[in-house]
């Protein structure tokens, strides 16, 4: 959980506690326009906390953010006086983001954003169980105080309430462009962008769980750019001529100007899919390709 109050370390344990507490959900469906995405109540147990859930990218899902600790292993559909159980399909536990089968088969898709938070403050509503909330794209964060989150997130305003976690974001054009994560301050919130939804989704449709890709690098934390301070022998970094001392300029689609961003950049990084890299060796820019493990070798 991003802390109210007080900077954080990228560390999973600490940016979402893990309490191994298995839980169950109920979900309950929402009010619905034709203009807006479905979307599900959803009561998470033990603990009945209550979030929302939206229809995946991929119809066959439904995702919400989990606004507690622990494990998800289930969760049950409370539709009118029908009750039945849902099929968990897999948790992510930096991101929070938890997918479910679609209990209506793929037939209320929605509209999704491929990426979303790299613009300029922007307009955006909420659609929650009982209508619609207006709110704000401030800023896109990677860091609060002197800690490095794990991964960029959006910055929402408020006027007058937050909704639950997992509430979808909906731009101008209809597409649900991040998920409400939790709130920062006053009437802001963080969210989870689209992309990363993508990204989580891939791996839970392939592992049930969230498969980072290692490079082979080692970044410094000392600086503000992010300059390579380690190859790995036998990494797929060292195997695409990658050396000490060369600042990383551009992973994929985003440009890593600063270390934060290069730790959001290197979350999108899906083994065994080629990554296109962007480095700065002295004065000179250099492009090189790189494909991801699954793991450090030995491990």
């Amino acid at each position: 959980m991003v802390p109210t109050n007080r900077p954080y370390r990228p560390v999973t344990k600490r940016f979402y506690p893990i309490l191994g507490i298995a839980c169950l959900g109920i979900l309950t469906s929402g009010s619905i326009s034709a203009a807006e995405p479905e979307t599900f109540g959803i009561t998470f147990l033990p603990l009945a906390t209550s979030g929302t859930a939206v229809t995946a990218p991929d119809s066959r899902y439904i995702v919400s953010v989990y606004p507690g600790s622990g494990e998800l292993n289930g969760a049950q559909l409370v539709k009118g006086k029908i009750v039945g159980n849902l099929e968990f399909s897999g948790q992510d536990k930096v991101t929070r983001l938890c997918f479910f089968s679609n209990p209506t088969a793929g037939k209320n898709a929605a509209p999704w954003a491929k990426t979303f938070g790299n613009g300029s403050p922007q307009a955006l509503r909420v659609v929650t169980g009982s209508g619609t909330l207006d709110c704000r794209f401030e800023k896109w964060v990677t860091q609060v105080g002197d800690k490095v989150l794990p991964l960029g997130l959006l910055n929402i305003s408020f006027q007058k309430e937050i909704p639950l976690a997992g509430t979808p974001l909906v731009d101008g054009k209809g597409n649900i462009v991040g998920l409400i994560l939790q709130p920062s301050s006053g009437l802001s919130a963080y969210a989870i962008p689209a992309q990363a939804v993508h990204r989580v989704q891939h791996d839970i449709a392939n592992h049930r769980k969230l498969v980072r890709g290692w490079m082979g690098i080692s970044l410094s934390t000392e600086s503000t750019i992010p300059r390579i301070t380690r190859i790995w022998p036998d990494s797929p970094a060292a195997k695409a001529n990658l050396k000490e001392n060369d600042i990383l300029v551009k992973a994929g689609t985003y440009p890593t100007d600063r270390y934060p961003d290069a730790v959001n950049a290197l979350f999108y990084a899906i083994p065994g899919e080629s990554t296109h890299i962007e480095i700065l060796r002295g004065d000179k820019r250099l492009t090189s390709t790189i494909t991801p493990t699954v793991q450090k070798p030995g491990k």
